[in-house]
């Protein structure tokens, strides 16, 4: 775009306010005269000694009307100057559309509940099933899983066994295939028990890691011993895996 711009000040303002300026001076001087002469300071016959000589009243006048006229019509160029002076040609340029978006760390696990359960457990007795971790997110994540139980006596005896990789996630199949995620330990205590990785900032020893959109199977097995003893009869214990993620991109 291309304009003609005023950069201080309105030339034509400049105009009004120099004629303005001029027709004050003029009419103050007029009073001044008029208040003279009716104060006698001029004789009626205009008449009157400055600096050893004779000046006219009218001739003062005349003098002083001229002067007026004269700065009027200096303010009235001076402000056609600056008019002609402050005429440019300007242009302006934008870049629009900067936009930015957040990216998300988003986990989720199908099933979401009752992953592992097993009513009148004997020991011997043994419970697989297989568990769909997904990153529903835009970023790249990495997660840990950590189970706290409801009591610590049966929970210390019930084994539990994590892996990834797993063909066949069934009783029958768990052993046949897959890589080991957390090696044979309790099913949890009243205190959470890491059993994959470690929730603290940062990559930590165990940790797995999904892209974008990902998503990864685990196979959990537990296990009641045939050594269990009478200790563990009767109770319940209610395991809560809980699964904390965070993004890997400047988080190392």
């Amino acid at each position: 775009m291309v304009s003609r711009g005023a950069a201080v000040l309105n030339p034509f303002l400049l105009i009004v306010i120099g004629i303005m300026l001029a027709v004050g001076a003029l009419l103050a001087l007029r009073s001044r005269a008029r208040r003279a002469h009716h104060d006698g300071m001029i004789p009626d016959g205009g008449v009157v000694s400055v600096a050893g000589g004779v000046a006219s009243h009218g001739g003062r006048l005349a003098a002083l009307n001229t002067a007026v006229v004269a700065a009027a019509l200096i303010a009235v160029v001076g402000a056609l100057v600056s008019n002609g002076g402050l005429a440019v040609f300007t242009d302006t340029a934008t870049v629009p559309s900067n936009t930015f978006t957040t990216g998300t760390v988003d986990i989720s696990t199908s099933p979401t509940s009752a992953l592992v359960t097993f009513s009148t457990m004997a020991p011997g007795d043994v419970v697989t099933n297989p568990l769909t971790v997904t990153n529903a997110g835009t970023l790249a994540l990495r997660y840990a899983v950590a189970s706290t139980t409801t009591e610590n006596t049966l929970a210390g005896v019930l084994d539990l066994t994590i892996k990834s990789g797993v063909t066949t996630c069934t009783n029958a199949g768990f052993a046949g295939s897959g890589t080991v995620v957390y090696a044979t330990g309790d099913l949890g205590n009243t205190t959470a028990v890491n059993v994959i990785g470690d929730a603290t900032q940062g990559s930590q020893t165990g940790d797995r890691t999904l892209a974008a959109s990902a998503s990864e199977a685990l196979c959990f097995n537990v296990s009641l011993p045939l050594a269990a003893t009478n200790t563990v009869q009767g109770l319940t214990s209610t395991a809560t895996f809980a699964f904390a993620a965070e993004q890997t991109t400047n988080n190392p």
